[in-house]
């Protein structure tokens, strides 16, 4: 069933990512760029899971709880990422945060990449 009531979603920095990661705490990246910006990039954040929006429910098995997941994107205000977010909540994910500035925040704080297979 589909619903359209918003759920606040928490946004994170590239910094506190890094200091998340730098504490060895687990972390999922998300990737919900469009199908456009998708296609014209080889690269994504490490480990990234690939989300388009509104097939969350497609991608559980990607996904597994006890971990923070953060989505990202590269469209204006983050609004791909907000929405996948917000369907990852909807299914239980508890510890869900969008990366504020997305795709580019990232790279521009030093972020690593890696790149993405063709087949998907």
């Amino acid at each position: 069933m589909r619903t359209s009531q918003t759920i606040e979603v928490s946004r994170v920095t590239s910094d506190q990512v890094w200091g998340w990661i730098e504490r060895d705490e687990p972390v999922l990246f998300v990737d919900g760029r469009d199908e456009q910006s998708w296609k014209h990039s080889d690269v994504k954040l490490p480990g990234a899971v690939r989300v388009e929006p509104g097939q969350a429910s497609d991608h559980v098995v990607e996904i597994p709880p006890g971990r923070s997941i953060i989505t990202y994107c590269t469209s204006h205000r983050d609004e791909a990422a907000a929405g996948v977010a917000q369907e990852l909540l909807r299914l239980g994910y508890d510890d869900v945060h969008v990366l504020d500035g997305g795709f580019e925040a990232w790279k521009r704080s030093g972020g690593t990449l890696e790149h993405r297979s063709a087949a998907k």
